[in-house]
């Protein structure tokens, strides 16, 4: 702190005698930013840009100092970042400070472009490659994903991150026989690696390994008691199995670890409906489309687990619901299915109402026939 300190006095004193000097204002902002002193270093920067616009290194270091505010000024800074690019368009720093804006604003795909242009300019870096696999995997190109880790793992062969996630693309491709050789290559390197044995489970799952899948996901739990997934997991491998009682308990687990937790939700109301537990299945949809609001079929259950509870006008609701999302998907077959479910609500819901009315109308006539009758009593 002090160098910097001294080094901060000797620009303010460059500066008084060169005012118009954008490097050293520049060179200023940058010595606000190490210290922290990120209100100074962004005036010092704008004033330097004010001075020289083409002063790409300005234009960077601003970018950074608003990335370090914090990431809800991402979107600045990005801005900051394209203009230093047009002035240099292969500063690689300046790419991966883009890339880390474009992360934090969740833009994949753009973020994917950055890290293709880096990689043409290093490509020995695995770090780059297994950012990319990460990525391709996002976006669902799972053979895109598998190359790129596999050139991670070319530049670092212990890497156990990139074993994992080939593993998930593998097994997205139903390649099960690679993907589980490189999850229990993850194990093996890495024993204590919770997520390793999670995904070995996962793939064993999808392979129809149930007993292999229940045994790596029992380890990954003991490894991360507190993990939601591991339990979720566990619970579809019991539901594949056929013991829905169990496969209850690991879900209700799961939604203790995360409450708010739509797979495990969307997975337990499910398996609810099977065992016509229709109480708690609605319950559960109900929390669940309070999260997931874009999902037809969840309406659709909804609307079949309170039509089975004899309440019409409510499942009415969330078929026109489910209908409205379907018909946005493009789905007109699934649309005009739950239209006429809707229809059939609609009509029950009436009848319903009516029978209400009636019991109303019969519940004040018999009062005021009590009524009467207990005033002709006093008369008398």
């Amino acid at each position: 702190m002090e160098n910097m300190d001294v080094a901060l006095k000797a620009v303010d004193l460059h500066l008084k005698a060169n005012p118009d000097d954008a490097t050293a204002w520049n060179a200023k902002g940058v010595i606000h930013a190490q210290k922290h002193e990120w209100g100074e270093a962004l005036r010092s920067l704008d004033q330097a840009l004010r001075l020289d616009p083409n002063l790409a290194r300005a234009h960077s270091n601003r970018g950074r100092v608003l990335l370090s505010i914090g990431p809800d000024k991402a979107s600045e800074a990005l801005k900051s970042f394209n203009n230093a690019l047009q002035l240099l368009p292969d500063d690689l720093q300046t790419l991966r400070d883009k890339a880390v804006s474009l992360r934090a604003l969740g833009r994949a795909e753009e973020e994917l472009d950055c890290y293709r242009k880096i990689s043409e300019a290093s490509r020995n870096e695995w770090e780059v490659w297994l950012r990319m696999g990460d990525l391709q995997l996002e976006l669902g190109d799972f053979k895109a994903a598998d190359s790129s880790y596999k050139t991670a793992l070319a530049l670092k062969e212990d890497l156990v991150p990139a074993f994992i996630r080939r593993a998930i693309a593998l097994a997205m491709m139903e390649s099960y026989t690679d993907a589980l050789k490189s999850a229990e290559t993850a194990t093996k390197l890495a024993p204590e690696n919770a997520e390793a044995w999670l995904i070995q489970g996962d793939v064993n799952l999808r392979a129809g390994r149930h007993k292999s899948a229940f045994k790596s996901l029992k380890k990954a739990s003991e490894l991360d008691p507190t993990n939601a997934s591991i339990e979720n997991t566990m619970g579809m491998v019991a539901y594949k199995d056929g013991r829905l009682d169990e496969a209850v308990i690991h879900l209700r687990r799961a939604l203790v670890r995360q409450r708010r937790y739509p797979s495990a939700m969307r997975n337990l109301a499910f398996i609810l409906m099977e065992q016509e537990e229709w109480n708690e299945a609605n319950r559960v949809f109900t929390d669940l489309t309070a999260l997931v609001k874009d999902d037809p079929d969840l309406f659709d259950a909804k609307a079949t687990a309170l039509a089975r509870l004899d309440d019409f006008c409510s499942a009415e609701e969330a078929w026109e619901k489910a209908r409205k999302l379907y018909k946005a998907k493009g789905d007109e077959r699934e649309a005009e299915r739950v239209t006429v479910l809707g229809r059939a609500a609609r009509i029950n819901c009436g009848k319903l109402k009516k029978a209400a009315k009636a019991q109303r109308e019969d519940e004040k006539l018999t009062r005021r026939l009590s009524s009467r009758h207990e005033f002709r009593r006093k008369e008398r």
